[in-house]
Formats: structure tokens, sequence, C-alpha cells
């Protein structure tokens, strides 16, 4: 590999925010919590801008608080 320790995707010992499982590398909740999001909360997850960090914190908050993941909405 070139430069790298781990093949992108690769799974680390980052658990998933919500519901602690194993999850890829970069990936912000593992494969079943993420397709659990509304697909509004996907698309504007997935937007790269200037609010996409305060988007992400919605997101961690929202999962922290322990609210079911099918009731997050987005709002930046």
């Amino acid at each position: 590999m070139t430069g790298q320790s781990r093949p992108r995707g690769a799974y680390t010992a980052t658990p998933c925010r919500s519901c602690r499982t194993p999850k890829p590398a970069r990936w912000y909740l593992c494969g079943a919590c993420w397709a659990a999001l509304p697909t509004a909360a996907r698309r504007a997850l997935n937007l790269r801008d200037g609010k996409a960090l305060t988007r992400l914190r919605e997101l961690h908050v929202h999962v922290d608080a322990g609210q079911p993941l099918e009731e997050l909405e987005i709002t930046a």
C-alpha cells in the first residue's frame, strides 16, 4: 500500500456512535444506522460545504441524546 496503514473503508476500532458496532473508517455511522436515517438527513450529511461540520454536530447531539435515528431532522 502506498503510505497507508489500512485500505480505504477498513474497519477500525472506532464504534458506531449510535449502536456501538464497528464501522468503516471515515463513516459517521455503521451501514445499518446510516440506512435508518431519513433520506433528507442522509442527503444533508453528504453535502460538503461550509456548514458540513454544523450538520455533523446536529447528528452527534441527536445520537448522544438517545433519540431515534428515524426522527433526525438536519436544519443547517
